[in-house]
């Protein structure tokens, strides 16, 4: 059972590790875990592309996915990149993230039942994501304002509004609450929904609503953080799939200290030389 300060971490073993601390302490005598996956992987057959967007179940339903097609939030959150709706299909998906994380908290209801699309929809192209956070003021021998924002939301951003008017153009952004499946090169990845997928999968439900992209670059694609599984081994003969963090085999379980958001935010005062040229 895991403590609240606790999480477990799901990673996937059989491509090259990377540098991670908080595996090292783990792995131990598992290292034959990692040679058992590595051995279970290069007799895989070699990857053959195969559309993860299902025409048929998409025409079904798009009485459903055309509502969604015209909210706000989701053209703002795809703006600039070439998207639509349709339903997937998980098992044909490749995974660029390494490492799934589990919390104490982490939601157990009972996922939707395959072809209730209703609630697969309210599922994955859900509302905006919690911005809960705690507040927290900071001591300034200064004077200058020194606050933080600590949320258990890893996703937890600070934006810059595009409106105007009299308020800061700030607000706070829970990060995407849609699944998100993306296609670049004549491959498809899951781009976001990771754990909602493994759940789903877990529940034998494959088929689901996403949003759909068709990336042009591999930073639209959205795996260019250090660590995910680099462009190489995406590409690769033997790529990483959505299906494989279900397989024991190919897994390493772990824990690890439960980490937290944290925004800070410090306000400095001082007076500058107007010039000409700035903007009024």
């Amino acid at each position: 059972m895991l403590s609240s300060s606790k999480v477990e971490v799901h990673e996937l073993i059989a491509w090259e590790l990377d540098e991670y601390p908080y595996r090292n302490s783990a792995m131990g005598c598992r290292r034959e875990m990692v040679e058992r996956a590595q051995q279970k992987l290069a007799e895989r057959e070699c990857y053959a592309t195969c559309p993860a967007l299902l025409a048929e179940d998409s025409e079904s339903i798009d009485y459903l996915l055309a509502e969604c097609r015209q909210r706000s939030d989701l053209h703002a959150e795809y703006e600039g990149l070439d998207w639509t709706l349709g339903v997937v299909d998980l098992r044909r998906l490749l995974a660029f993230q390494r490492r799934l994380v589990f919390t104490a908290t982490q939601p157990t209801s009972h996922p939707p039942q395959q072809d209730d699309w209703p609630r697969l929809l309210s599922l994955t192209i859900g509302f905006r994501r919690s911005t809960e956070h705690h507040f927290v003021h900071n001591g300034s021998g200064t004077g200058d304002l020194d606050i933080s924002l600590h949320s258990n939301n890893p996703d937890l951003q600070l934006r810059l509004s595009t409106g105007r008017g009299d308020h800061l153009p700030l607000f706070l952004y829970g990060g995407s609450p849609f699944c998100e499946v993306a296609e670049l090169r004549g491959r498809w990845f899951l781009r976001d929904g990771y754990h909602r997928a493994y759940r789903l999968l877990q529940a034998g439900v494959h088929r689901i609503p996403a949003v759909v992209i068709h990336a042009r670059t591999i930073e639209e694609l959205g795996a260019t953080k250090p660590w995910f599984f680099s462009e190489e081994q995406l590409f690769s003969e033997r790529p990483p799939q959505v299906m494989d963090f279900l397989d024991e085999d190919m897994v390493l379980r772990y824990e690890r200290t439960a980490f937290r958001k944290v925004i800070r935010i410090r306000v400095e005062e001082s007076l500058q030389a107007f010039e000409e040229t700035d903007e009024v």
